[in-house]
C-alpha cells in the first residue's frame, strides 16, 4: 500500500545602624512585593512570547524563555500559569527531541488535570502532545491510549478542532499498527463533519488517508476519496498537499501496473509545485521525479528516465546538505539549551548570594570598595586601550604591506603572462603553422594537435591575466571597469549598478587599490546580503577627493557584532582606506539593508 499522508497540526556608629536597617527594610519590602503582588499581564506576554517562539520553531528561545519564568516566584500561586507554562515547557523540549524530560512534565500533574474540570483544556493538550510522543516513539497502544483521553475531553468541551485531531491521529495510529478497518472507522467519522474553513484540513487529509486504505480492494472508491481530497486541497490552494496526494494517487496505479496513469499523476503532480521553492515542495518534487523514472522505465522508456532519475539526484543532494545544516543547527540548539539551563541556575544563585550582601556588608566598606574598583578599572582600562591601539596600528601596517604586496604581484604576473608568454606561445603558433605549409601532402596530427594545445594554452593564459587584473580597468580607467564588473555579477536576483560623475584616470596603482576595495564589498553583497539591487556611486569632488557610496536592499546585519567577530572582512577595508588617508562607515540595520561610504584623496598621474 501506498504511504500514508497526513498534516501535523502544530513553550558602627548610630548612624551607620540606621542605614543599614533602611536597607534591610527597602530590601525586605522589594522581596514581599515580589513575592505576593499579582503579575498575570506579565505571565501573560511572557507566555504569548514563547508561543510565538514555538510557532517560529525556535525550541531553544522558547525554553530559555520559559526557564526565566521560573525564576519568577509569583506565577507559581496561579494554578493555571503553573500547567500553562509546564505545557510550553514540554512542547519545546520534544522540539528539541529531550522526549524523556519532555514526558515527565507532563506525567507529573497529569492525574490532577484529568480529573479537574477547570482544567480540561490543559488535560486535552497534555493528552494530545503525549500522544504524539508515543506515536513516533512507535508505541502505538500507549498513543491511541491518550488520543482517547484528548478526544473525550475536547467532546466534553465541544471542541470541533480537538474532536477532529484526536480522530485523526488514533485513525493514523490504528493504521500504524496495521489495523486498517478500524482505521477507516475514525476516519469516516471525519468526513461526516461538514466542510467549512475549520474542518477542511482534516476532511483533506481523512479523504486522502480512506483513499490509501480502500486502494487494493475499490480502486474506484479510492480514486473517489483522492478527488474529494484535491477538490478541497484545490480549494485552500494547498500545492504541495495536493501534489502529495497525486502521488500517492500514481503510487497506486503504479502498484496495479497502470504505468501511463501513473506517469501522467505524477506529471501533474510535479507541474501542481513546479514554481513552489519551499523545503516541503522540494522534497515532494524529489519524490514525484524518482516515482517518474520507475515507471518510466517500466514502459521501456529508458531516455525519460535517465533524466528523471539524473533531475532527482541532484535534487536529493540539495536537500542533503541543507539537512547536514539543519543537524548542525539541532547540535548548536541543544548546547544552548543546557547553557540556558546552567544561566538560571546561575541567576538563583547570584539572587541568594545578592541578598546575603545586602543584610551582611557595611555600607561605607562597600563604598571603599566600589571607589577602589574604579580606581583600578580605569588604571587598567588605559593601559589596555594603550596597547590594543598599538596593537592595531600595527595590524592595520601589516594588513596594508600585505595587500599592496599582494596588488604588485598580481599586477606583475599578470603582465608576463601577457607581454610574454602570450608573446611566445603566439611565436609557437606561427612556426606551426609555417611548418604545415612545408607538406606537400597530409600534415601530421601531432603538429595540428600542438597547434590546438598551444591555442587552448593562450586562451587559458589571456583568462587568468585577466583574472589577476582587470583588463578593462586596465585600459579604461576605474569607472569603466566597475560598470563593467556590476553587468558581470548582475543576474535575474540582483540587479547591479553603477553611477558615476567626473571620473576621470588616475595613477595606475591607486584605481586598482579602490577597485579591489569595491570588488571585496561587492563579494560580500553576493554572499551574505540576500540583496535583490545594489547601487555604486562614484563621485569626484573638487579634483582631489574621490567619493563611494554602495547601498543594497538586503538583510542588513548588526555593525556592532561584525566589528567584534571581524566579520566580512570589513577591518580590512576599513585598514585599506586608512592607509590611504580616507574615511570609511557602514551604516546597515537588520532587515532593512546596508549603506557604505569611502571618502579617500585622488592620486593623480604623474
Amino acid at each position: 500500500m501506498s504511504k500514508l499522508y497526513y498534516v501535523y497540526f502544530f513553550k558602627l556608629n548610630q548612624s551607620g545602624f540606621t542605614v543599614r536597617r533602611l536597607v534591610v527594610f527597602f530590601v525586605l519590602l522589594l522581596f514581599f512585593t515580589k513575592e505576593f503582588s499579582p503579575i498575570f499581564s506579565q505571565t501573560d506576554g511572557r507566555f504569548s512570547q514563547i508561543e510565538e517562539l514555538l510557532e517560529q520553531q525556535n525550541y531553544t528561545g522558547a525554553l530559555a524563555e520559559a526557564r526565566k519564568e521560573e525564576v519568577n516566584y509569583n506565577y507559581k500561586t496561579n494554578t493555571t500559569a503553573y500547567h500553562q507554562l509546564n505545557l510550553l515547557k514540554a512542547t519545546a523540549l520534544h522540539g528539541l527531541d529531550s522526549v524523556e524530560r519532555a514526558v515527565d512534565i507532563l506525567l507529573d500533574k497529569f492525574d490532577i488535570l484529568s480529573v479537574n474540570r477547570e482544567f480540561t483544556q490543559y488535560a486535552t493538550q497534555y493528552s494530545l502532545l503525549l500522544g504524539t510522543i508515543f506515536s513516533e516513539a512507535d508505541n502505538y497502544k500507549k498513543s491511541i491510549d491518550y488520543y482517547r483521553i484528548a478526544l473525550q475531553k475536547s467532546m466534553f468541551d465541544k471542541d470541533t478542532v480537538n474532536i477532529l485531531k484526536s480522530n485523526l491521529e488514533i485513525g493514523k495510529n490504528y493504521a500504524y499498527s496495521s489495523k486498517n478497518n478500524i482505521a477507516k472507522i475514525y476516519f469516516k467519522r471525519i468526513i461526516d463533519f461538514p466542510e467549512n474553513e475549520v474542518t477542511q484540513s482534516y476532511l483533506s487529509v481523512a479523504y486522502n488517508n480512506l483513499a490509501n486504505l480502500v486502494s487494493n480492494d475499490n480502486l474506484p472508491l479510492a480514486e473517489k476519496y483522492y478527488n474529494k481530497s484535491f477538490e478541497i486541497l484545490k480549494s485552500q490552494k494547498d500545492t504541495v498537499g495536493l501534489a502529495t496526494g497525486m502521488i500517492n494517487l500514481g503510487g497506486i496505479y503504479f502498484e496495479k501496473q497502470e504505468y501511463e496513469k501513473a506517469i501522467t499523476v505524477y506529471l501533474n503532480a510535479l507541474e501542481t509545485i513546479e514554481d513552489v521553492k519551499t523545503e516541503s515542495a522540494l522534497q515532494t518534487k524529489e519524490y514525484a521525479l524518482y516515482n517518474l523514472a520507475y515507471a518510466n522505465k517500466m514502459v521501456n522508456n529508458f531516455k525519460d528516465a535517465y533524466s528523471y532519475l539524473e533531475q532527482a539526484t541532484n535534487l536529493t543532494e540539495g536537500l542533503s546538505s541543507r539537512k547536514v545544516s539543519e543537524n548542525l543547527a539541532e547540535i548548536e540548539a541543544k548546547y544552548n539549551v543546557a547553557k540556558q539551563a546552567q544561566a538560571v541556575e546561575e541567576e538563583k544563585s547570584k539572587r541568594f548570594r545578592t541578598q546575603v550582601l545586602l543584610y551582611s556588608a557595611v555600607f561605607a566598606f562597600v563604598v571603599f570598595l566600589i571607589l577602589f574598583y574604579i580606581v583600578y578599572r580605569n588604571y587598567k582600562l588605559k593601559q589596555r586601550s594603550k596597547i590594543e591601539s598599538l596593537e592595531n596600528e600595527l595590524q592595520i601596517k601589516l594588513i596594508n604591506a600585505a595587500i599592496d604586496a599582494k596588488e604588485k604581484e598580481r599586477k606583475s604576473i599578470a603582465s608576463i603572462l601577457h607581454d610574454s608568454v602570450s608573446a611566445l606561445l603566439s611565436s609557437v603558433n606561427l612556426h606551426l603553422q609555417a611548418s604545415k605549409s612545408q607538406f606537400s601532402q597530409t600534415t601530421p596530427t601531432e603538429i595540428s594537435k600542438a597547434q590546438d594545445i598551444v591555442n587552448e594554452a593562450s586562451v587559458k593564459i589571456r583568462d587568468l591575466s585577466h583574472e589577476l587584473v582587470s583588463p578593462v580597468l586596465l585600459k579604461f580607467g576605474l569607472a569603466f571597469a566597475i560598470n563593467d564588473i556590476c553587468q558581470k555579477y548582475s543576474n535575474t536576483e540582483l540587479s547591479l549598478k553603477s553611477n558615476d560623475k567626473n571620473i576621470e584616470r588616475y595613477d595606475q596603482d591607486f584605481e586598482i587599490k579602490i577597485y579591489n576595495i569595491i570588488e571585496e564589498l561587492i563579494n560580500n553583497i553576493l554572499k551574505h546580503s540576500k540583496a535583490t539591487e545594489a547601487n555604486i556611486i562614484l563621485l569626484q569632488i573638487d579634483n582631489n577627493v574621490l567619493t563611494i557610496r554602495i547601498i543594497d536592499n538586503g538583510i542588513g546585519f548588526d555593525t556592532k557584532a561584525a566589528k567584534n567577530k571581524d566579520g566580512l572582512g570589513l577591518s580590512h577595508i576599513n585598514a585599506r582606506v586608512k592607509a590611504m588617508k580616507g574615511i570609511f562607515t557602514v551604516e546597515s540595520t537588520t532587515q532593512k539593508g546596508t549603506s557604505i561610504f569611502i571618502k579617500v584623496p585622488i592620486k593623480h598621474k604623474e
